[in-house]
């Protein structure tokens, strides 16, 4: 037979695990489920790493005597040689170091070598962890400060990683999002189709936007984060009713830059793309521009419907006019438009708690029960009592009626709309500030872009498999 039936460097390893396990027993008669559980995991660690490269090995066919003559094709010039010489290559995986042996080819017109194997496996040439461990690297430092992640990783899987390793396999995945990211929105920009194969997000589309400060190395700056999201409506039914359903997110994503808000609309246009935004769910043909010659235009395509919600921060609806269509609704989140009728009434009616206190709480149930005119009445007839007072009467009025269309909360509730923007907010704290703003942190230009892209597309359950040639730290 050409090869051994079972590789003798399975084997041998697979019997030398066997007969540690037999001593390990025998060494550890009295110890309980807590000591064997370590040692037992460790033995077989350290089974599993040659045990990987003996299959790799079988796998690729590597132990047949027939590789010592297989000839491979230069990558440059086409033509096939012979095995220049057998390298050890001894990639780190979710198994440990693992090191195989494979042919190692050299083509003298070209003046280049490469190995064949290292190809099928989808080994780059300086990559040393492998995609799968890459992938838990990243995630594990998208979660925790990076020295906490390399502790977890070793007392989890048993693979000992430096800090300074975790932290640049973990921005470099996150820089190649960011790659990714632009691109995909370049090409959405160009062709207004989804760049990215779409995970259409179910029933209504919703988008919430917000921003949260983060602390980089020259100073805080705003990262902006967008979460997009299918929403299941509510009934409209008042939330005293015994049969309300209010609106539920659901199936969220989301994208997070540092970047202006001239760079970051066409990201979050570009994950809405890839939710679903412009799938065409319609077409309306106009009328004849001129009868008697029959001249028609071309159809329209209508897009799906879109919800934007925001807390009225201008960017936000400068961004939604400029990348989503005629088919979006534009809502104010609620409770913060109840805030502003809370500032006006400390203008208005000075220290007393009590009567402030009934006074906004009477406005704020009837802007959501009668919506913004009854309330924008009011602010017009008001009497300040002093000029401090007027200015900040002269601010929320300006602000109330820039963004009356945004508050028509009976509409909004009787269509069951969302009309809150916690999910957001809430995003704003669980995919940026639980990672990136603990203390003493401080962010490189880079590195905090690169963090903030592998926080979003960690939080949306996007899978991280992404190869990346980064060298091994110490």
């Amino acid at each position: 037979m050409d090869r051994e039936p079972v590789p003798s460097a399975i084997v041998t390893r697979l019997l030398e695990a066997a007969k540690e396990l037999e001593q390990w027993a025998v060494e550890h008669r009295q110890a309980n489920l807590t000591q064997h559980e370590p040692g037992v995991l460790q033995i077989f660690r350290r089974a599993v790493e040659p045990v990987l490269g003996a299959v790799l090995e079988r796998a690729l066919q590597l132990d047949h005597p027939a590789a010592r003559r297989q000839r491979a094709a230069c990558p440059g010039c086409g033509k096939h040689r012979r095995p220049h010489q057998w390298r050890t290559r001894q990639p780190v995986s979710v198994c440990g170091s693992t090191p195989f042996q494979r042919p190692y080819s050299w083509c003298p017109a070209c003046e280049q070598g490469w190995a064949p194997a290292d190809n099928v496996l989808g080994l780059d040439l300086h990559q040393i962890l492998s995609a799968e461990l890459q992938a838990w690297v990243a995630e594990t430092g998208a979660e925790l400060p990076f020295q906490q992640a390399a502790e977890r990783l070793e007392r989890l899987a048993g693979i000992g990683l430096g800090v300074e390793t975790v932290r640049t396999h973990s921005e470099q995945v996150g820089t190649t999002l960011v790659e990714r990211q632009r691109a995909a929105a370049a090409t959405v920009a160009q062709t207004q189709e989804a760049a990215e194969p779409v995970d259409t997000a179910p029933e209504l589309l919703v988008a919430e936007l917000d921003g949260v400060q983060v602390r980089f190395q020259d100073g805080w700056h705003e990262a902006k984060v967008g979460e997009i999201a299918g929403c299941q409506v509510g009934n409209g039914l008042p939330d005293t009713e015994p049969t309300a359903r209010p609106p539920r997110l659901v199936a969220p994503s989301y994208v997070a830059s540092r970047a202006p808000v001239g760079e970051f609309g066409p990201l979050v246009l570009a994950e809405a793309a890839r939710r679903g935004a412009l799938e065409v769910v319609d077409w309306s043909q106009p009328a004849d521009t001129d009868p008697r010659l029959r001249l028609v235009g071309p159809a329209e395509a209508h897009v799906r419907p879109l919800v934007v919600l925001g807390d009225g921060a201008h960017w936000i609806w400068e961004l939604a006019a400029e990348h989503f269509g005629a088919e979006r609704t534009e809502i104010v989140d609620y409770w913060h438009a109840t805030e502003h009728v809370w500032t006006l009434g400390r203008a208005l009616l000075g220290e007393d708690p009590d009567a402030v206190g009934v006074w906004a709480e009477a406005w704020c149930v009837d802007l959501l029960e009668h919506g913004p005119e009854p309330w924008l009445t009011a602010l017009r007839s008001a009497e300040p009592p002093d000029s401090a007072a007027a200015e900040v009467l002269r601010v929320e009025l300006g602000y109330f009626t820039t963004n009356a269309a945004r508050m028509a909360y009976p509409t909004f509730r009787a269509r069951g709309l969302p009309i809150g923007s916690g999910a957001v907010e809430s995003a704003a704290k669980h995919v940026v500030q639980i990672r990136m703003k603990r203390s003493g942190m401080r962010w490189s230009n880079a590195g905090g872009e690169a963090l903030l892209a592998l926080c979003a597309y960690r939080a949306s359950n996007r899978p991280l498999l992404l190869p990346v040639s980064v060298p091994l730290a110490a």
